[in-house]
């Protein structure tokens, strides 16, 4: 999330695969390509902190919050300078040190309701 791409290349397996949102499963090019170029450059500053971590065999989930400032485009919609708030959990497998799958759900809703995109429900 700091712009050290060979580090998070280095983490990850050859045959790592990321599975989020319910979308198809993408590999590690187009998971380091998709945190790059899509998500890193549309939202700056982050402070993702990590609230519960559970660890068993070699399963590791988190539940997590992400602040952060939308100061590119993001799915279409341009900057809009807001400070936004996600949530989320995700599991990784670890094989060898290295992290070779990783499963993750977003609230999603939520971030494009703060962005403006979706009409918030009340």
């Amino acid at each position: 999330m700091h712009g050290r791409w060979e580090e998070v290349d280095a983490l990850l397996t050859n045959d790592f695969f990321y599975v989020g949102d319910g979308k198809p499963a993408i590999n590690k090019t187009q998971y380091i390509a998709f945190m790059r170029h899509a998500l890193c450059s549309a939202m700056t500053e982050m402070d993702m902190q990590f609230w519960r971590v559970i660890a068993e065999g070699n399963l590791v989930a988190v539940d997590y919050t992400n602040e952060m400032t939308h100061s590119g485009s993001f799915f279409g919609i341009a900057a809009t300078g807001r400070r936004v708030h996600t949530t989320g959990q995700f599991i990784r497998e670890i094989k060898e040190g290295k992290v070779s799958a990783e499963w993750q759900a977003t609230n999603a809703l939520g971030l494009m309701q703060q962005l403006g995109a979706i009409p918030a429900q009340g």
